[in-house]
């Protein structure tokens, strides 16, 4: 059958006059009484031809024969990752992939793209799952089409590295949506929580019950996210307890295990191991995990234990102690203060703390000498006064850390305060020597019983830090 611009005998256009010239020409040779026929056949093409004009056909091109093939497999991968059951396999995704095999190369590379483009689009997503179609079509070689952004299919490819944060295929037998949420909200506070923490907070406490997929190595990725908001659950504990046994060598989950025991709240069968722990790997972790506990189940030793730790974080970069008053550090300051807020110390613990931090408060006096700590009050008093403590002080405190029934809390915190004694009251009695030997003549007769006493007190301070390294050494 002829096309309108057959009939007119002129190539296809849109210039009105042109048609209407050619039809004009036309004309006389088809006349509506000798060639009616005819004659309505030249005015259809002309009035085709006018229409054309206002609405131009598309031009005719020739369909690319991998079209239809492409297409297919496109549908056939959406149809995929709409599946409930097989999006989460690998089996089906192996099976989608042999599909892509029965392809020429040509059709393979004109969908490599659009596959790429639809799974960009598509959450949530199994990545280890993807990751098995990205290494069949080389993804990681880089895009050369134009069509596609370069930095997202770079996104896509970092997340096809860290792999999915559990095993998909868990939550099978869940319905899809309870599949989608729960994956978007572990996604979520997974990308937060090293980047976010407030928000990553929000998430944890707005969240209603939570589905917890049998996965071991995400059940260590929650126990890291609980014991960073300091929360305990006691059914992440026998996961620390196996994660520990598992790497007994590892120092991470030992870490772990004890959060997790004092955050639940685990009173005095905790205090040995925890204390242990914080001799032989000592940090700030442990600190803060050794504070805790001491709040919570011995507060008159809270302020007496915030000193002691003090003491082993005033080194220099080479690990040597620094010269300082003790109870001076702006985190001692901020502990103690906070200790006195919650108001669950003795008199003893609240008028030592309000005397460091008020020194118009009054002294503590004789009234509070029957507390079990008194004496080593005391001590820290005289050391945040930057006074000398009596020997007689000190050499009940060797004592008392010498008595195999020590609490490992009082030895911690007896080492804490004698390491402070001999790091303070030494070169203050150093200080005294040079004074001495400046103001008084060189003879036998100048003050000798001052300089035997000063010897004296120097053999007893060494002999204290010569205790105390033998005790934490091994």
């Amino acid at each position: 059958m002829k096309t309108c611009w057959q009939i007119l005998g002129i190539e296809a256009t849109t210039e009105i006059d042109v048609i209407r010239q050619a039809y004009l020409a036309l004309l006389p040779s088809f006349h509506p009484e000798t060639d009616p026929q005819g004659f309505k056949q030249l005015r259809e093409a002309y009035e085709n031809a006018l229409q054309e004009t206002k609405s131009p056909a598309t031009a005719v091109v020739e369909e690319d024969p991998d079209t239809p093939w492409v297409n297919s497999l496109r549908e056939i991968f959406r149809d995929l990752l709409a599946d409930k059951e097989r999006r989460f396999q690998p089996q089906a995704w192996q099976e989608f992939i042999q599909q892509i095999n029965k392809l020429s190369i040509s059709q393979v590379e004109k969908a490599r793209w659009w596959l790429c483009a639809i799974a960009m689009q598509t959450s949530p997503i199994s990545y280890s799952c993807l990751k098995l179609l990205s290494d069949r079509l080389a993804w990681e070689q880089g895009s050369d089409n134009r069509d596609i952004d370069a930095e997202e299919v770079e996104d896509l490819l970092f997340e096809i590295r860290r792999g999915d944060l559990f095993d998909y295929s868990q939550l099978l037998h869940l319905p899809m949506a309870a599949q989608n949420q729960t994956i978007v909200l572990y996604e979520a506070l997974e990308s937060t929580f090293f980047v976010n923490t407030r928000y990553f907070m929000q998430l944890m406490a707005q969240h209603g019950p939570w589905i917890i997929p049998g996965d071991l190595r995400f059940h260590r990725r929650l126990l890291r996210w609980f014991s960073s908001l300091h929360l305990g659950v006691a059914e992440l504990l026998p996961i620390a307890q196996t994660w520990q046994e598992a790497e007994p060598d590892n120092a991470t989950p030992g870490y772990y295990h004890l959060a997790q025991r004092v955050f639940c709240g685990e009173g005095d069968s905790l205090l040995a191991e925890l204390c242990g722990q914080w001799r032989e790997h000592p940090s700030t972790q442990l600190d803060a995990l050794l504070l805790r506990w001491c709040r919570q189940h011995r507060p008159d030793a809270f302020p007496l234990l915030v000193m002691a730790i003090e003491a082993r974080e005033q080194v220099d970069i080479n690990g040597e102690p620094l010269l300082y008053i003790p109870g001076s550090s702006v985190r001692t300051c901020m502990l103690w203060a906070e200790a006195l807020h919650y108001g669950v110390l003795s008199p003893l613990s609240e008028n030592f703390i309000a005397r460091r931090l008020n020194y118009g408060a009054p002294t503590m006096g004789e009234e509070h000498s029957q507390h079990p700590n008194w004496p080593l009050y005391q001590v820290a008093d005289c050391l945040a006064c930057a006074e000398e403590p009596s020997e007689a002080l000190l050499q009940g405190m060797v004592a008392k850390l010498d008595a195999p029934d020590i609490c490992p809390l009082d030895a911690i915190i007896i080492r804490g305060l004698l390491v402070q004694a001999a790091a303070v009251v030494t070169p203050c009695e150093a200080v005294t020597a040079d004074e001495a030997k400046a103001t008084q003549p060189h003879t036998e007769e100048s003050g000798g019983g001052f300089g035997l006493w000063l010897v004296i007190k120097i053999i007893f301070f060494i002999g204290v830090i010569g205790h105390l390294l033998s005790r934490f050494m091994p």
